[in-house]
């Protein structure tokens, strides 16, 4: 007979192995197929580490290994060597036959009538069971709602003392009024608040504004200054240059009438 080849054995392990022993093998055999060194085909390796992870899938989860180890356990004995049973046919334990003897009528009735008395009294005594489990509820009930009211009496007379109900709801009237005061005057508040914080901002924006608006104002007013500065500069400098060029002017009309006036020298010295 062919032994059955299971996940242990896949994994190189017995039944008993523990879940670090199951892991460490799952490691151990998943890098060695990987690893090229083990002279299978790329194919067959592939297949042995898929059913290695399955197997180790199965067994790392106690659940899982419960069940597979409760299908490891044959559910039928094997049949005996020699014994000749159909296909299909599953063995079973047969009691030794014993020899038939027919009943009297009267002990047949008598275990009908046995037979439904015992049902009768199972019956009544579950009916039985039931009604008292059923007063049993409501006397919890009772007991239950007994107690709550006890608790809310205690409760109020704790809260309110003496007072009577209709002090009671003026109370809590002039309570609901009051925190409703309250409540509008919080209101209010958030809406002051919200107001003032509005007018801050915007404050700030005026502000800001002014502050950009004056700062390009100086800006243009620099500007000006600097051009009217420049402008007069070189005016300044025109003017220089005007007057050094009279100046050039000038000195030349001198020369040429200091030329003149020693050429007319020399003429009037030669006629005398």
């Amino acid at each position: 007979m062919k032994t059955r080849t299971t996940l242990y054995d896949l994994l190189g392990l017995t039944p008993t192995a523990s879940e670090a022993d199951i892991h460490a093998a799952h490691m151990r055999l998943v890098r060695h197929y990987q690893s090229g060194t083990h002279g299978l085909d790329p194919a067959d390796a592939d297949n042995r580490i898929k059913a290695i992870k399955e197997a180790w899938w199965i067994l790392s989860e106690p659940g899982r290994r419960a069940a597979y180890d409760a299908s490891l356990v044959p559910t039928q004995p094997e049949p005996p060597p020699g014994l000749d049973v159909p296909a299909g046919v599953l063995p079973v334990d047969m009691p030794p036959r014993r020899a038939f003897k027919p009943r009297s009528p009267l002990r047949t009735m008598l275990n009908v009538i046995g037979g439904l008395l015992a049902v009768g009294v199972g019956v009544q005594i579950l009916m039985s069971a039931f009604a008292v489990r059923q007063m049993a509820q409501i006397d919890n009930g009772e007991a239950m709602s007994a107690a709550q009211s006890r608790a809310a009496a205690a409760e109020r007379r704790q809260m309110y003392g003496d007072l009577t109900d209709e002090e009671i709801a003026r109370q809590a009237t002039e309570e609901r009024r009051r925190r409703e005061a309250y409540q509008q005057a919080e209101a209010d508040r958030r809406a002051e608040y919200e107001r003032r914080e509005a007018e801050r901002r915007h404050e700030m924006a005026l502000a800001e504004r002014k502050q950009y608006a004056d700062q390009v104002s100086n800006e243009l007013r620099r500007a000006e200054e600097e051009a009217r500065r420049r402008a007069e500069w070189e005016r300044q400098q025109k003017e220089a240059r005007e007057r050094e060029e009279e100046a050039r002017e000038q000195m030349r009309l001198e020369q040429r009438l200091a030329r003149e006036r020693a050429r007319l020298g020399v003429s009037s010295s030669s006629g005398y």
